[in-house]
């Protein structure tokens, strides 16, 4: 009597070694991060530019709405994400201007809902300059800073005239768009020195290092 054929078992290709985990969905896809180096450094970085953030957007919703230097409320946040930007490069620029963005708006410190289409772009765009035009200088974070609240002032004029339709253009320049402007550039400094100051230990052995 014949003995039927007996299929031999399938053997996985790739059996799993013991005690070794399989690979995770996260790990398959770790290459689509914006590779900000997020090991104990970038981790620490990334909590000293959120509570930068976070302290700044407190101060211009709650100082600056009382105490209103040319009758305007300076934005804090913009030349914080450009001096970011300038120290730690265009990624980190990024993501910080597009958190900026959501920490202001969350707090009601700005009315304009665009602010991710001017903070994440010029985070990303004055770390890249930085990067291959220009070095990290005085003048260089003023220039930035000036061309970036131009830019502002263009968002809060489109804000005005939607909101107030009827508002001629001077009185909208002279009552909310330059007062706004000069208290941005006043107190630019300010999260400029901060962030400077605060970001300054993770860039003392790499001060020539781009990321």
């Amino acid at each position: 009597m014949n003995n039927p054929r007996r299929t031999p078992p399938t053997v996985p290709k790739n059996p799993p070694v013991p005690g070794e985990k399989a690979e995770s969905f996260a790990d398959r896809f770790r290459d689509w991060r914006l590779r900000l180096n997020m090991d104990g450094e970038g981790i620490a970085k990334g909590a000293v530019c959120a509570l930068l953030i976070i302290f700044f957007s407190l101060v211009q919703t709650t100082l600056f709405t009382r105490f209103r230097p040319f009758g305007a409320v300076p934005d804090l946040i913009l030349p914080l994400i450009i001096a970011i930007s300038m120290t730690e490069r265009e990624k980190w620029g990024a993501v910080c201007g597009l958190a900026g963005a959501f920490v202001i708006e969350s707090l009601g410190g700005s009315p304009l809902t665009l602010l991710p289409l001017l903070y994440m772009p010029a985070g990303y765009v004055c770390g890249l300059l930085t990067v291959h035009n220009f070095r990290d200088s005085a003048a260089v974070r003023a220039l930035y800073t000036v061309v970036s609240s131009a830019g502002r002032a263009v968002f809060t004029l489109i804000a005005v005239i939607l909101t107030v339709g009827d508002l001629p253009l001077t009185d909208a320049l002279t009552r909310t768009v330059l007062p706004e402007f000069a208290a941005n550039l006043l107190f630019a400094a300010l999260p400029h020195a901060a962030a400077w100051l605060a970001l300054r230990p993770f860039n003392k052995s790499r001060d020539a290092k781009v990321q």
